[in-house]
């Protein structure tokens, strides 16, 4: 058995996955404060007590920021967690529990999964992009690459507008498609109405939705220019929209592509919250 964990800025998945690849033990909880309890300290309470039921080998950590996956640390983080930069799972939790511990990126965890078990299962060359109040990235070639700062993907900071002085994730992401709609149209509506809208050929909402595209598509474009990856994966609950997002994506990419004959293919996840628990176990497991 592994135990899988999610850090994200506003609470902590923990999953218990036996031998069979199944999801045996679900819970969470809220992410502390990091100043009066440490997120670490958290992490070993609950998985202390899941310990008493389900003898867990290791634990595989999905966490928010860059992480450096040999030393097992937060090298660069956002202030959404305070206190968060340095933090060491390996020492503050995996030393103190007597277990094996491997850390990375919530993205790269996430590919892992979808590459291992998910929409890009057995694939290589994939470029995943999980869209939500930003836009984060990351490339499996064989395996992650590391960078020289454990950065490959971080896509979202990229396409800076000097002129609205945005980055590409202000101006592409699912928020940033939510600031629009609400601007544009209405304010009452989600994201999900938007796009039943869109599906039953509502004039302003096509409008919204193929600017949203237009922002979208230019970043994508970028990455087909330097990596030319055979697949790219969209992530993030908008992946939910399936083919009908990813037609138009892909219509989108052609029309702004210089290469007209470009074979990249467009995936959505599939394994939706789930995959980062099981692309952070992964590197537990003899495929």
């Amino acid at each position: 058995m592994l135990l899988g964990i999610d850090i994200g800025g506003t609470s902590i998945k923990f999953a218990v996955i036996d031998d069979n690849y199944k999801i045996i033990h679900y819970e969470t909880c809220k992410t502390p404060d990091n100043v009066t309890v440490k997120i670490t300290d958290e992490m070993f309470r609950i998985a202390s007590k899941i310990r008493e039921s389900y003898n867990f080998s290791a634990a595989g950590i999905s966490a928010a920021g860059v992480i450096d996956n040999v030393n097992m640390e937060v090298i660069r983080s956002a202030p959404t967690i305070k206190n968060y930069l340095g933090t060491n799972f390996k020492r503050d939790f995996g030393d103190r529990l007597g277990i094996p511990v491997y850390a990375d990126n919530d993205v790269n965890c996430a590919l892992l999964g979808e590459q291992w078990l998910g929409g890009a299962k057995g694939l290589d060359e994939v470029f995943c992009m999980a869209l939500g109040t930003g836009i984060g990235g990351a490339y499996y070639l064989t395996s992650l690459p590391f960078g020289s700062n454990f950065g490959v993907g971080e896509i979202g900071q990229s396409l800076y507008d000097f002129d609205t002085k945005t980055t590409y994730e202000q101006r592409a992401s699912t928020i940033a498609l939510d600031r629009k709609i609400k601007a544009e149209m209405y304010e009452g509506i989600s994201v999900i109405e938007f796009f039943d809208l869109c599906k039953r050929e509502d004039t302003t909402a096509l409008k919204v939705l193929d600017e949203w595209l237009f922002e979208l598509a230019r970043g994508i474009v970028n990455l087909l220019c330097i990596l030319d990856p055979k697949y790219i994966v969209i992530g993030g609950a908008v992946s939910a929209q399936g083919d009908y997002l990813l037609n138009k994506l892909e219509a989108k990419v052609r029309e702004l592509h210089p290469i007209e004959n470009n074979q990249t293919k467009f995936l959505a996840a599939e394994l939706g919250n789930d995959a980062a628990l099981y692309g952070a176990i992964s590197p537990f497991v003899e495929k």
